[in-house]
């Protein structure tokens, strides 16, 4: 087994937000030894493992059914040549170089290449509150504060019905953001079918 460190709760938060998924093709940012495309081997033994990394040291870590391409995850020509080849992705992890602009790019480019259902995991975000790695980007113009705006497109039906809303439609996002979840370090954006809410009555207790 080669060299492989996540946080312990990582693996339980990655079964659970995965759990719903059919996940046959699977893309990682982010190979450094090699460890983490193992995991998603023994985890998803009948999947397709994709996995970048700028370090070009990395390619020695393909095996069967696990490439590795490698380029810079800014680049957004790289992202979708390997997206064109590998994808759809069921499951899209980002462990790469944690800098926001980095996860942001890399987020906006593969999202329209992420099957629905599906979903993208953005992990270490504990990084962008430590003053030497980021200045405390967290709270200001880090990741965790765009996902934040994303939850508003959770409720994207209705901005257009706010007068005062920043929005005065539906984001086009809407349609097909059906869930986020936060857990420590971590961010899972989902996706799949998000249709226009509607209520139910019944005389009935329900």
């Amino acid at each position: 087994m080669k060299y492989f460190q996540k946080f312990a709760h990582y693996l339980p938060a990655y079964r659970e937000e995965f759990a719903r998924l059919n996940v046959k093709a699977l893309l990682e940012i982010g190979v450094r030894d090699g460890g983490s495309l193992q995991y998603w081997r023994r985890q998803y033994p009948e999947a397709e493992i994709t996995g970048i990394d700028i370090d070009p040291s990395c390619s020695q870590h393909e095996e069967d059914h696990a490439r590795v391409f490698i380029g810079d995850q800014t680049d957004r020509e790289f992202l979708s040549k390997v997206a064109a080849e590998r994808g759809p992705f069921d499951v899209i992890v980002d462990d790469g170089g944690h800098k926001p602009t980095q996860q942001r790019i890399s987020f906006e480019t593969l999202w329209p290449h992420l099957r629905s259902p599906g979903c993208y995991c953005v992990e270490d975000l504990n990084m962008g509150y430590w003053v030497s790695f980021s200045g405390l980007r967290a709270f200001s113009g880090g990741f965790m504060q765009y996902a934040h705006r994303l939850t508003h497109l959770v409720n994207g039906y209705w901005h257009r019905l706010h007068p005062s809303s920043l929005w005065h439609r539906t984001p086009a996002m809407t349609h097909e953001l059906t869930k986020i979840t936060f857990v420590d370090s971590m961010v899972f954006v989902h996706k799949g079918e998000h249709k226009t809410p509607i209520t139910i009555a019944s005389e009935k207790e329900l």
